[in-house]
């Protein structure tokens, strides 16, 4: 839209969009229905484009090749806001880029599901500020998220002298 990118949510790709642009913001139809809004982007003084990307419309695509996040183009624009950008570079210097782009796409997963992103940005400040280990489990224990126990599943093992009595040649014809 006049020379600005906007990412959509996944479940919108491949469908036809009527976009109303207006003076502070794009309204997003399918059919007659507004499916989404947000606020439109314009270039900055000097600049010809300009992009806006919610980096909950892209997280999960990223979070199957949480890898490809150093190299992205889109990068900067991915993450919310100054604050992440901030973290991002000190993430860089704690790990290895491929490390701190596989952390940093956990972290994005984590705030997505949260109003407030900023409490999974401070977590990590806590995790950067604190000697130890800069890892997603302990991002989890800053956050007081409790990771999932696998259930534990008994499972009885049958009689196993049916088999023996079929390969003897008793269970049937051969």
């Amino acid at each position: 839209m006049k020379h600005v990118v906007y990412s959509v949510p996944s479940r919108l790709v491949g469908q036809l969009l009527r976009v109303r642009l207006w003076d502070d913001r794009l309204s997003c139809y399918v059919g007659s229905s507004e499916v989404m809004s947000c606020p439109r982007v314009r270039p900055e003084k000097g600049k010809t484009r300009a992009r806006r990307i919610d980096f909950r419309h892209v997280i999960d695509s990223l979070a199957k090749k949480p890898g490809a996040f150093c190299h992205a183009t889109l990068r900067n624009d991915i993450l919310p806001d100054d604050e992440w950008r901030r973290l991002w570079r000190r993430l860089c210097n704690h790990l290895e880029p491929d490390m701190a782009g596989r952390l940093m796409v956990h972290a994005l997963k984590l705030a997505a599901g949260y109003d407030d992103i900023s409490v999974v940005a401070k977590g990590m400040e806590q995790m950067l500020n604190t000697p130890g280990n800069v890892d997603l489990h302990r991002l989890m224990r800053f956050l007081g998220i409790k990771e999932k126990a696998l259930p534990v599943v008994n499972v009885k093992q049958h009689n196993l002298s049916s088999y023996e009595q079929l390969l003897r040649g008793k269970g049937g014809s051969q």
